[in-house]
Parts: structure tokens; sequence; C-alpha cells
């Protein structure tokens, strides 16, 4: 999977020369001097857990991906390949045995065996738990431990996502160590978790950030950086002054107002490329006025998506007829979606239809934050009211709050999005199935479930798309939420810093361990 952006731009300069002169120090000598590296998150605030079975916002896994493992990871042209596996071969019946590498320490200096492995994995398959990755393993029907190097994963039918779901991406499937979990309570653990990982928590300020500390027994090789700094910098153009003024080293985002500017920037360098995520209206499908099929129809018609991709995001990003990203090409079925395309005559017809006048009742657009997701609301309120007519309505809150009101249905409609899916199933599965746990839309239909399960079961990597692209097909004629756009992701480093290699799914974390000074 690689990007359709022709040129990766890394541009370098001496930008600190100056200030580093100033203390008597060449930029070299000073860079080679430093044990630290200062990673920001920006545009994010909140940081809930850091276990595993319970995360679910992009920031949690950008931490985690440095403090633990998977079996299985993606290489550098996004291929799966071993991680704590060391092999891995089919059952039959369904499945996988893994082999796991012999050696391998925990933050704790216990050794990885089969048990963690098991412990991991039925914590998140517990219905107690309830975890929001759950589904993931929901096909999981026996986990075995013939001896501590040695994992058989059974399921109830070939499963084609499973590898995909045991690697150290966006799965909640990151191995834990049982002993310091059952020691230390979920509480504890969640705050200052035990992995395998390059990096162990050393310190976290609730709403600031973290402080992470090498693991120097990592079975990959003592990381070069001995601390990272992970602050936290709710504005993502913030952390870009942050950057040039000397007060971090990276950041995992970029805004997209910016990235033509520092294009030609020659004191930072830029990764770019099409990121594998989707941007949406997430409409509740059990209350008015989206209960009504003509209603919505008629909204996703009234408003240019080309146009929210200038005004939002730039440029940086495409127009979306659907759900799967066209990193997943293969995925996409090709054909013209009417109802996803700007059409003002059509979009009034199809409003006549409906139940509801267009001006019967506000409809509020939950969003948050002063940055692209307000912008992006905002954009979207105003053509749609002025093609229809309608009283929509735009609400800000803060991110933690419009995701709970998502979860539990507490919203009309938001803007929304996910981004470091990886399988074409955590896109139609998790957004578009009467299960899905990223349903938060009360969405249900019937053959779509059937054919996402399909798809799931299919093994044959030329026969699996179809199922796929029917199952998007009948969703998207029955608006089931209103796609927008897929966005580009963006990093920004400082001159002197190599070995971060960005993929698509907007791996901040899992690279920390392989960075150092040039």
């Amino acid at each position: 999977m690689t990007s359709s952006i022709s040129r990766r731009v890394v541009l370098q300069s001496m930008g600190a020369a100056s200030l580093l002169g100033g203390l008597g120090l060449s930029t070299r000598a000073a860079m080679a001097q430093s044990t630290s590296l200062r990673a920001a998150i920006t545009g994010y605030s909140v940081i809930n857990t850091l276990d595993p079975a319970q995360a679910t916002l992009i920031p949690e896994y950008y931490v985690m991906w440095s403090t633990f493992n998977g079996l299985m990871k993606f290489d550098a042209d996004m291929k799966l390949v071993p991680d704590l596996a060391e092999s891995y071969s089919p059952i039959e019946t369904g499945g996988f045995e893994f082999k796991l590498r012999p050696g391998v320490k925990f933050h704790n200096g216990e050794v990885l065996s089969s048990e963690d492995v098991k412990f991991s994995f039925e914590r998140v398959m517990s219905p107690d738990l309830a975890s929001p990755n759950a589904s993931k393993l929901s096909e999981v029907s026996k986990i075995e431990t013939p001896d501590p190097l040695t994992v058989r994963i059974h399921t109830k039918a070939p499963y084609a996502p499973l590898l995909t779901f045991l690697s150290n991406s966006r799965t909640g499937t990151q191995i834990i160590n049982k002993k310091a979990f059952e020691e230390m309570g979920a509480d504890a653990f969640s705050r200052a978790p035990v992995g395998t990982g390059a990096y162990k928590v050393k310190e976290w300020n609730a709403g600031e950030g973290l402080t992470l500390e090498a693991h120097p027994e990592y079975f990959e090789g003592a990381p070069s950086f001995a601390k990272i700094e992970v602050p936290l910098i709710a504005e993502e153009a913030s952390g870009v002054t942050a950057l040039k003024g000397g007060q971090i080293d990276m950041t995992s985002t970029v805004p997209a107002a910016d990235v033509a500017q520092l294009m030609k920037d020659d004191s930072v360098t830029l990764l770019r490329q099409p990121g594998l995520n989707t941007r949406f209206i997430s409409i509740n499908l059990t209350k008015a006025p989206f209960d009504d099929i003509h209603f919505r129809r008629a909204i996703s018609m009234a408003f240019q998506r080309e146009a929210i991709v200038q005004a939002v995001l730039f440029g940086e990003g495409v127009a979306a007829d659907g759900i799967i990203p066209p990193q997943l090409a293969e995925y996409q079925s090709g054909t013209t979606r009417k109802y996803m395309t700007y059409n003002p005559e059509a979009a009034k017809a199809e409003l006549a239809k409906s139940k509801y006048k267009p001006d019967e009742m506000e409809v509020p657009v939950i969003t948050w934050g002063g940055g692209w997701w307000k912008r992006f609301a905002e954009i979207f309120v105003a053509q749609v009211n002025q093609v229809l007519g309608t009283k929509l309505t735009v609400e800000v809150t803060d991110a933690n709050a419009a995701y709970a009101r998502q979860k539990s249905g507490d919203f009309v409609a938001g803007v929304w999005g996910w981004l470091g899916m990886v399988d074409p199933d955590e896109y139609v599965g998790g957004l578009l199935t009467s299960t899905g746990w990223r349903n938060f839309q009360g969405y249900s239909n019937a053959q779509v479930d059937e054919l996402a399960a399909k798809g799931a079961a299919e093994t044959d990597p030329a026969k699996r798309p179809e199922f796929y692209k029917q199952a998007e097909d009948i969703a998207m004629d029955e608006v089931a939420l209103i796609p927008c756009f897929f966005s580009n992701i963006s990093n920004l480093l400082r001159p002197g810093i190599e070995g971060f290699d960005q993929k698509a799914y907007s791996n901040y974390g899992d690279q920390f361990y392989k960075m150092k000074e040039a």
C-alpha cells in the first residue's frame, strides 16, 4: 500500500544554528548531546487510558504503539509481518498458531509467555469488560497455550481480518503483562501500563502530557533516545509554532492550512501522504428528522464535498462518496452514487418527499474545538441551509463530550471520523453493520450484515472486495451516514531527526524506537 502523492517532502536546514551558536555549541554537537525526543501530540488535549482493551481515541494509540507490541505489525510497505510472534501458520479449521519470540521481556522484567497473550485477548473478549475493541476478536472460539512459546487462536470459521486485528495498529489487541495487571488492578494499570514496547510510562500529567523512558531490554535493541516527552497541544497550529520555536522536535499532525507553506520551508521536515481515514456527518437514524430516508438523502445532496475539501483541508484530501478510502482502492465500488453528489435541484425534490418540512425544527450538528473540525461543521451547515432552507445549527463542545454523546445516542447529527483503520471490515463491519461498535447512527440492514460477514469470512483476496462493495452500495443508497472526505496525514520534524517512517494509518508512536539524531 503506497502513497499516491508522488513526492515526500524532506527539507532540512540548520535553522537552529544561531541559537546554538550563542551557547557556544555547533548545531550538530548540540544535537549529539540530546538524550530525549520531544514528540508532541497535536490537535488533541485528552488521553483517557493506556489500557489497550479500553482504548478508543487515536492519541491513546499514539502512545500505546510505543509501549506495547502486538503479535503482528505492519512493515514500511504496509505488509503484515511478525512482531512478538516469531512465525505463524494457519489452522485448517480457522485461525492461526503463533510461535513467540523467546526471551522477550516486559517493562517489569517478566518474560513474555503464551499465558500473557491468552490473558490479553480474553480480557478484550470478556463480556463483563465490554471492551470497545471486542469486535476484533469476536470470531475467536478458543485460545490454547500448549507451551510457553506457542499460542493457538481458533476461530469459529475462516476469518480474513484476524492477522490485521492482531497487529500493533488501532486494534486494542496489544499484549499486556498478566502478572502486572493482576497486581496493579485495572485503574492503576491504565495509567502506568506494563508492555513489551520500546518505551514505558514514567509520568502522566492529565491534560498536559506524558514522559516515557526507554526500555533497555527491548527485544529489537535499546532505543536511541533515553526519554520521550509527549506534550499534548490542543491546536495543531500551536504545534507548528512550538516546533519552529525549538520547543518540540516533532508533531503528530500538521494544520492543512500550513502544508503548502511548510513544503517550501527549508527549516523543517514535512512528511505527507494520503491517509487511511474516513470523515463524515454522523446522523442519528432513530431520531427526527434523520429517521426519514428522504430527508437524509436531501441533506447529502445539498452540499459540495469538493468545496469542503478546499475550505476545511485547503486541498489536503479528496471528496468522498463512501466510507472506504482510496488507499483501499480495490474495495471501492467505482459506481456513481447519486445521493452522495451535490445536486441542489434533486436535493429539493427529495426533501419534498420527506414527512418533515425544511424549517420545521432546529437540527444541531455537534462539533468541538476551534480548528478544522469546527470549520467542517460550520461550512456543512451553511451550505445545506442555503440550499434547502433548513435550520441546521452548530453546537460546539469538547472532543470527549462529543464522543460520549455519539456513543450514547444523545445526538441528532455531528461531524465525525475515524483514522488508523487498515482493514475494510473496520469500515463496513465497524460502521455499517447492526453490531458494529462504531455504528453510532443506529443503522441496520440485514443484507449489509450478511455481506459484511461474507467479506470477513472470505480468505481469497480476489473475491473478498466484492462483498464489501455491495454492502457499501446498499448503505450509501440508504444514507446510513453522510460521507464527506478523506484527508491526507502529515507530520513535522525539526532538522537532524531521522528514522521516522510514516505510514498511512498515522503510526506515530511505533517509530520512536527507530528515531535518532542524524
